[in-house]
């Protein structure tokens, strides 16, 4: 018979009025039990089409998994800690319909079997993972069954403590989750510290969750701190899904559980990947970065395999964001670092004529440890080189040929390969490779711009040519159309005046024939007068080449101020020789009047040869200058002329200027040198000063005779005396003051003589006894015939060039005498 539903409510609201005495509190529980019944009845019938479902399917596949389907089923229903077993199901069914993906993690932990083997049962139970101690047990005796006398007795205890330990297994098994426990205290002393070791694997469990809480305050910051964090969670979650398998076997019944022992015999491996994992992560505290990442690389280094493959899986997993900005800097030249972790960094607020200098560098404690300084380098140069193209340059670099060895990398992280089928990124081949290519690429690139848009090699010469003098014609011509201008005080110089002058030389000259754009750079300076002194125009003048725009890398502010230091250095040297040239003309002009006056003949001989002292002296100055620094200049040229990077270009020019530095005596190492090389040049001057005032002299009495004979002629063609008494006299007077004149000027040349050679014989003695051997050479091309040695016995010390070289030699001949000896014997 067909009963509403309203008639079966108001019957069952009747029955509990009749039969409790609370018809409310009856009812309510009487549709609850209903309506759990009803679906307790829908989810039966849902669990028995689910596991017809699944076995059908595995019986089209094979009969033996749809068996061993039916012995996990049965196991599952037997199970009280698992109740969902309708979504347990419906999870592996959906499961088994997505298409198969190959996992990103191994096994981690070795899964627990702790069923024991009964003499009729199995061997080939199903088990899970590639640990199975049953086989272990039965691979080590010689055939593959038990004896029948062989039983559960000599495995599993017998003894009155068998249920104490069955509940000791189960607390040991918590507590290797991470779950607070009571202790084994009631226990005996083995079993205590078998627990004791299985619960170790909880405190090692907290430390780890601990590293990964956000909230513990240490966990590392940025995305390679992110890396980290996530490979430890998926070493936990091995972990917990070996524990949950280890569980469930623990809580079976009679014929499945097992001994403390075996768990603390399975918790050896777990142990030991967990306390490494611990250290790990002590050493990870703070860290951020390339820093972190050379913290876990130390233990790639480990004896143990073991630990050094757990911390090769943990490096590249949190090296991956590493591999992508390191990516992004060498293709594009840009920084994508919110969190400040790639050992690049870049500063704000740089000009660009600074930019390839100072706004980026290399953070030392940020580079890797399995990266080398070198390598460091060539990345910073790399992408410094694809900014500078792009922003100084104007040029926006195309697609790279390197790049497919940086793609190389990262394939094995976007899915076409595993990540743990070969060799991290970070020590394959191809990322040497890679940076090699990139650094290549980017250098060639860098330099055919400079040097065929903005004329690199014009530039380098140009300044060689003219701020260091090695362009002589037009050097010699500038100094002889400047030198009466020059000559006037600093103050009433114009530069307009000046730059005149200079264009003049340079027509006049092979400067001519320079391209525009070198011509158009070169321009005239005065500088101002600093130390209050009133120099002459010889002072304060200078050449100046202005370079700008991306060449501006190549020759920065501190580079013009050591070719200004050098230019005056040179300008000065080259001005003393060009005065000496000078003296020497006015000194034969002067000689060919000199046939009635032989009483100058002397001092004016000697005055000459003391010139030619001082001019050997200011060639040999500055032959060693261009002839030192002539190897430097070749190799810099070769290298920016073959296309060297930018760096090594700089390091090469910074060479150059170095050695031209050394060998013109303004080096910081040379500055005892320069002083004295100071006061010789002052000498040399006052020679040339000298040489003028007897020059006036001189031709002030030769014109004062001139006129007398001519006064001599004109009586004589009058008809009257040549000479009277009064003229002898005066002309007497005259005479004795000219010879006076001379008497001064020779007790000056001596004092003169004895100075300069002085300070010429010092300059010699602390060149002999100066580190750099081009300098010692120099001491001994000065004096190469033993002039001044004879002159002062401090050059006869044993510390000079010369005395050196002969000591080598003495010293190279008793060796060789030596071996000689030896062969003999």
């Amino acid at each position: 018979m067909d009963i509403s539903s309203n008639n079966l409510t108001v019957l069952l609201r009747q029955l509990c009025e009749e039969l409790s005495t609370e018809p409310d509190a009856a009812y309510e529980l009487a549709l609850s039990y209903l309506s759990s019944t009803s679906e307790k009845c829908r989810s039966i019938q849902d669990e028995r089409l689910l596991c017809q479902k699944i076995y059908s399917r595995l019986a089209n596949v094979s009969a033996q998994d749809a068996e061993k389907f039916n012995e996990s089923y049965a196991k599952l229903k037997s199970s009280f800690i698992l109740k969902q077993r309708v979504s347990i199901l419906t999870l592996l069914s959906s499961l088994s319909n997505t298409p198969q993906q190959k996992e990103y993690t191994q096994q981690l932990f070795p899964v627990p079997t702790l069923a024991i083997a009964n003499v009729g049962s199995s061997i080939s139970k199903s088990t899970i993972g590639s640990v199975s101690w049953c086989s272990n047990v039965l691979k080590q005796g010689s055939s593959q069954s038990l004896p029948e006398n062989y039983s559960n007795a000599a495995i599993v205890l017998h003894s009155s403590d068998r249920p104490n330990e069955r509940t000791c297994v189960r607390d040991a098994v918590l507590a290797a989750a991470g779950v607070r426990t009571r202790s084994a205290t009631g226990s005996s002393r083995p079993l205590q510290m078998l627990y004791a070791r299985i619960s170790h694997l909880g405190f090692l469990l907290d430390r780890l969750k601990e590293f990964i809480d956000p909230s513990s305050g240490l966990m590392p910051q940025g995305l390679m701190g992110e890396g980290l964090v996530a490979s430890i969670r998926d070493e936990l979650t091995e972990y917990y899904r070996s524990i949950a398998l280890l569980q469930s076997q623990v809580c079976e019944g009679d014929g499945g559980g097992g001994t403390l022992r075996r768990v603390c015999v399975w918790a050896q491996e777990p142990l030991h990947r967990l306390t490494w994992l611990a250290n790990i992560v002590h050493t990870a505290h703070h860290k951020k970065g390339g820093e972190l990442a050379s913290c876990v690389h130390r233990f790639v280094r480990h004896g143990d395999e073991r630990v050094a493959t757990l911390a090769r899986r943990l490096l590249t997993a949190l090296t991956y964001p590493l591999l992508l900005m390191l990516t992004r800097w060498l293709l594009h030249g840009e920084i994508d670092d919110p969190f400040n972790e790639f050992f690049i960094e870049s500063r704000s607020g740089v000009p660009i004529d600074r930019m390839w200098h100072d706004k980026y560098r290399v953070r030392e404690w940020m580079v890797p440890s399995f990266m080398s300084r070198e390598q460091a380098a060539q990345i910073l140069a790399t992408g410094k080189s694809v900014v500078f193209m792009r922003e100084a340059c104007a040029d926006e670099p195309g697609p790279s040929d390197h790049a497919h060895h940086l793609q190389a990398l990262l394939r094995p992280h976007t899915g076409d390969g595993g990540a743990e089928a070969g060799a991290a990124w970070w020590e394959a081949e191809g990322l040497r490779a890679g940076v090699e290519a990139a650094h290549a690429a980017a250098s060639q690139r860098l330099l055919g711009a400079l040097t065929s848009h903005h004329h690199l090699l014009d530039h380098l010469a140009a300044h060689r040519r003219y701020l260091l003098l090695a362009q002589g014609d037009f050097v010699h011509h500038l100094m002889t159309l400047l030198q009466e201008e020059l000559n006037k005080p600093a103050t009433s110089l114009y530069v307009h005046n000046l730059t005149c002058t200079l264009e003049a030389a340079v027509r006049a000259t092979n400067a001519q024939f320079e391209p525009p754009h070198v011509l158009s750079r070169l321009h005239v300076n005065l500088y101002p007068n600093c130390d209050g002194r009133e120099d002459s125009g010889w002072d304060v003048f200078a050449l100046q080449y202005r370079v700008d725009g991306p060449l501006g890398t190549l020759f920065p502010a501190t580079c013009a101020a050591r070719y200004r230091a050098l230019f005056a250095q040179l300008w000065r040297v080259k001005r003393i020789e060009h005065a000496l040239h000078r003296a020497w003309r006015d000194h034969i002009i002067l000689h060919k009047r000199l046939k009635c006056m032989p009483e100058v003949w002397g001092l004016m001989r000697r005055v000459s040869c003391l010139r030619a002292e001082a001019l050997r002296l200011c060639g040999a100055l500055q032959e060693a200058s261009c002839v030192g620094a002539e190897p430097a200049w070749a190799e810099l040229l070769a290298a920016a002329g073959s296309g060297h990077h930018l760096d090594s270009l700089l390091r090469l020019h910074h060479n150059a200027l170095e050695r031209h530095s050394i060998h013109a005596m303004i080096h910081h190492t040379t500055q005892e040198l320069q002083s004295y090389l100071g006061n010789v040049l002052n000498e040399t001057l006052a020679l040339r000063s000298f040489e003028t005032t007897l020059h006036t002299g001189i031709r002030a009495e030769l014109d004062r005779r001139e006129r007398i004979e001519e006064l001599k002629a004109e009586r004589v063609a009058r008809g009257e005396y040549a000479f009277t008494a009064a003229d002898e006299a005066q002309d007497k007077e005259k005479r004795k003051i000219f010879h006076q004149f001379l008497a001064n000027r020779k007790a000056d040349l001596n004092v003169w003589t004895r100075t300069y050679r002085g300070h010429v014989t010092t300059l010699i003695l602390k060149l002999a006894l100066h580190a750099e051997v081009s300098l010692q050479t120099l001491a001994f091309r000065l004096d190469y015939s033993d002039f001044y040695k004879r002159g002062d016995a401090k050059l006869h010390e044993p510390l000079t060039y010369q005395h050196k070289r002969l000591s080598e030699i003495g010293l190279n001949l008793a060796k060789n005498k030596i071996i000689e000896r030896s062969k003999k014997k």
